[in-house]
């Protein structure tokens, strides 16, 4: 026999990093002193002009510095300890 399943989607109510980041984060502090407006202009030359787009270089720039401040190594195998923080996700723009 041939059954379909019903789709029934629930709301969910829509949710802010921004309401869980406390206003006193490092990383919310950095954001707003940090100005990091010249690294487009630095890298421009080593990006092509054709192809797909990249990251944005100030988003991976970002990236490395929480990776610094996290003391996350790269090639570091996962062990599943420690959550993310929340301040990184809201001011890398991910």
């Amino acid at each position: 026999m041939l059954g379909r399943k019903a789709k029934e989607f629930q709301q969910h109510p829509a949710v802010c990093l921004e309401d869980f980041v406390p206003h006193k984060n490092v990383y919310r502090q950095l954001e707003a002193k940090l100005d990091l407006s010249f690294i487009h202009a630095l890298v421009a030359e080593h990006y092509s002009s054709r192809g797909r787009p990249s990251i944005d270089p100030v988003v991976f720039f970002k990236l490395q510095l929480i990776m610094f401040f996290e003391d996350i190594q790269r090639d570091a195998a996962p062990d599943g300890g420690g959550q993310p923080e929340l301040g990184a996700s809201l001011v890398s723009g991910l």
